[in-house]
């Protein structure tokens, strides 16, 4: 465990180095020009525009299914 710990603290000593790191400007006078390594930031997760799916036409047979029974039969029975 002190092997692993030791070599995580080396890790992150190592990547806090890297990331201190910055762009020197071509003019000495002028300011750095930013992080030599910038962080990572996944692009934002916008919605996907889609156009709208085609309207489906019901069946004839599911048309009559869904239709109520007529009253003259209810009268019959």
């Amino acid at each position: 465990m002190r092997d692993l710990a030791a070599q995580w603290q080396a890790f992150r000593d190592k990547l806090e180095e890297r990331q201190a790191l910055q762009v020197p400007s071509e003019d000495p006078d002028c300011e750095d020009l930013g992080p030599a390594f910038p962080a990572w930031n996944p692009p934002g997760k916008d919605a996907i525009l889609q156009p709208p799916k085609p309207e489906i036409q019901p069946s004839e047979k599911i048309i009559e299914l869904a239709r109520p029974p007529d009253a003259g039969r209810e009268a019959a029975d």
